[in-house]
């Protein structure tokens, strides 16, 4: 064999090598896609279980605080509205002694007195209508001349 043989068969000896390398290169990549795309799968699974346990711990707290701050606004109202009605009491009480010492009748005051006058009005027409008949049937004086 010569040189010249010797050195093809030497090449094609590296040539086959480099072609048996360079597919055990790429089956390697094949392979590791194929681990990523599994691992990938199963880690994005995990992702979402964990996402979606987050998410209901999240709601839950989020649920929990929307209750307590509806509970506590609830009791702020109820305190406001208490004490508007408090101010309010306080506020027609003081009006009340107010207007007492301006000495302007209270409407029950009005009332009665009104109910009052009514009954002197129906007096004061049945006496005016009993003098009206006095005067008809009373005798008229005598014309005296002078």
């Amino acid at each position: 064999m010569s040189t010249i043989e010797k050195a093809e068969k030497k090449v094609e000896k590296t040539a086959d090598n480099l072609a048996d390398k360079a597919r055990e290169i790429w089956l390697a990549g094949l392979g590791a896609l194929s681990a990523v795309e599994e691992e990938g799968s199963k880690f994005y699974h995990n992702l979402v279980d964990k996402g979606t346990e987050f998410e209901k711990r999240g709601k839950k707290q989020v649920d929990t605080m929307y209750k307590d701050i509806n509970d506590r606004f609830k009791d702020l109202e109820k305190r406001i509205t208490d004490s508007f009605g408090k101010a309010e009491d306080k506020v027609e009480d003081n009006m009340a002694q107010l207007v007492k010492k301006m000495g302007v009748p209270s409407r029950e005051e009005v009332k009665d007195l009104s109910s009052k006058v009514e009954k002197l009005m129906k007096k004061v027409d049945e006496l005016s209508k009993k003098i009206d008949q006095n005067e008809k049937q009373a005798p008229k004086p005598a014309k005296t001349s002078k």
